[in-house]
C-alpha cells in the first residue's frame, strides 16, 4: 500500500503548526539575542524543532484503510478522502471520520 503524505489544514493544522513555529521562533529568540559565539540552548531547540519536523512528516499519511494523525493513534476509516480542489500540484482533499471530525488535508502531487 502507498502512502499518501500531507499537510493538515483547518483550525487542527493551525493549532498543531502553531507549537511547532513556537519551537522555532524560540530558536530564533535564543540565537539572536546571544552574545556569545556558540549558543547552545538555541542549538538545543533547533535540533528539537527538526526531530518534530521530520516525526511530522512521518507519521502524516493516509492508505487506502488508514488515516495517521502525528498527534493521534492510527484511525482506520473506510472512506477514502475526497478531492475538493485542485491547482497544479497542490490538491486539497477532505476526509469524513465521523459527523463531528472532518479533516482537510493538502497533498502535493509530483509532475508528469
Amino acid at each position: 500500500m502507498k502512502k499518501h503524505h500531507f499537510i493538515i489544514l483547518g483550525r487542527v493544522g493551525i493549532i498543531y503548526y502553531s507549537w511547532l513555529l513556537i519551537v522555532l521562533f524560540t530558536t530564533l529568540t535564543l540565537a539572536y539575542e546571544s552574545t556569545k559565539a556558540v549558543n547552545w540552548p538555541a542549538i538545543c531547540f533547533g535540533i528539537i524543532f527538526l526531530l518534530l519536523v521530520i516525526y511530522t512528516y512521518l507519521t502524516s499519511y493516509w492508505t487506502k484503510m488508514s488515516l495517521k494523525l502525528p498527534f493521534k493513534k492510527k484511525i482506520n476509516c473506510q472512506v477514502t478522502p475526497k478531492l475538493r480542489y485542485t491547482w497544479q500540484f497542490f490538491n486539497v482533499y477532505e476526509i469524513k471520520i465521523s459527523a463531528l471530525q472532518t479533516y482537510y488535508l493538502l497533498g502535493i502531487s509530483k509532475f508528469n
